[in-house]
């Protein structure tokens, strides 16, 4: 009687030491579960954050790549194009940042002057987050993205906010001036002047990834119908420090890419008549 009730005690000793066993077992399969979901989770966390980097960065190119890639001069710098009319502008009112939206699904011209918004920057001595202001004669609102559906695609991801400002800090002595001609050799018509030097601010955004409300982000970062946002480019020495729509953008969260491309417009000669 007495080894039966040893054998049946030894029995449900090893029940217990058999469950403990599965209970940890259960516990360490769980532990690895866990982590390899946070691993995973984290890898695509990684993959989403690069993928949204990269689409940003290639939109972002586009605009500038437009202006680099259009080689007639005339066509470039004509009062109808955004870069026309800021040297335009430049020659009466200095400091003026005209803006658009480049929407290249739209069936409109890309940069023409009907769509394009003329800011005026804060004074120097204004506060750093002061607002820019529209100009009193160009008043056209048309420059400003929408958030909703000015994307740059039929994909729906990205809208791109473009600002060209003409360059008005003194460079070196004698920079401007014209190169490669010789007067007491012939006759010839300008070669290499620099007539601008144009900075082109390029600022991707992808508003579907916001967290706070797009028309609170539109109005206060961008501009619309009602508001004025902030200024696209404070690479100035008079704007170091003014806050920007890519650093508004950047407060709500928004993942954005901003690119900067300058370039000096130039005229060149011909020999119109030879050398005596």
């Amino acid at each position: 009687m007495k080894n039966n009730l040893t054998a049946r005690g030894a029995l449900r000793h090893q029940k217990g030491a058999t469950l403990i066993v599965v209970l940890i077992m259960l516990l360490l399969v769980t532990i690895l579960g866990v982590w390899g979901i946070r691993t995973a989770m984290t890898s695509l966390n990684i993959a989403t954050n690069s993928q949204v980097g990269q689409l940003l960065s290639q939109t972002g190119d586009t605009p500038s790549n437009y202006f680099l890639n259009t080689s007639d001069y005339n066509d470039l710098t004509r009062i109808t194009t955004a870069v026309g009319q800021a040297i335009t502008l430049h020659k009466e009112r200095p400091g003026r940042e005209v803006i658009f939206c480049y929407k290249p699904t739209s069936k409109e011209i890309i940069d023409t002057a009907f769509d394009t918004t003329v800011l005026v920057p804060p004074q120097q001595s204004a506060n750093d987050d002061t607002k820019a202001t529209i100009d009193s004669v160009y008043s056209n609102r048309g420059g400003f993205c929408d958030l909703t559906k000015d994307f740059g695609s039929s994909r729906e991801a990205v809208v791109t906010q473009v600002a060209v400002k003409i360059i008005s800090e003194p460079g070196a002595i004698g920079a401007d001036l014209e190169r490669g001609t010789n007067q007491a050799e012939g006759a010839t018509e300008t070669k290499d002047k620099v007539d601008a030097k144009v900075r082109v601010t390029t600022t991707a955004i992808m508003p579907s990834f916001a967290h706070s409300n797009i028309s609170d982000i539109q109005n206060d970062c961008i501009g619309s119908a009602g508001t004025v946002g902030y200024i696209n480019d404070n690479l100035g020495t008079e704007l170091q420090g003014k806050k920007t729509v890519a650093d508004c953008l950047t407060n709500y969260g928004v993942p954005i890419s901003t690119q900067v491309q300058e370039f000096e417009m130039r005229s060149r000669d011909i020999q119109i008549e030879a050398p005596m």
